[in-house]
């Protein structure tokens, strides 16, 4: 395995060819460094909160929220 100081001293002697191939497979490996590490939100369990209880005079809890009473 080459230094990155040996790899530096040999890119003035790299012919076309093997320059395209460098720069391709540097380019590469920075965009699997970007990919997406596998990890979705679906992976995240699920959280329980626990029941919503009524008040008892009524069980419209949405309608209350939105009124501005609970």
């Amino acid at each position: 395995m080459s230094t990155l100081a040996e790899i530096e001293a040999a890119i003035p002697n790299l012919t076309a060819q093997e320059l395209a191939q460098l720069t391709s497979f540097v380019q590469a490996a920075r965009l699997k460094a970007m990919e997406p590490s596998g990890h979705s939100v679906l992976d995240i369990p699920t959280v329980s909160v626990g029941a919503i209880l009524p008040d008892g005079a009524s069980d419209d809890i949405l309608g209350e929220m939105l009124e501005g009473r609970v």
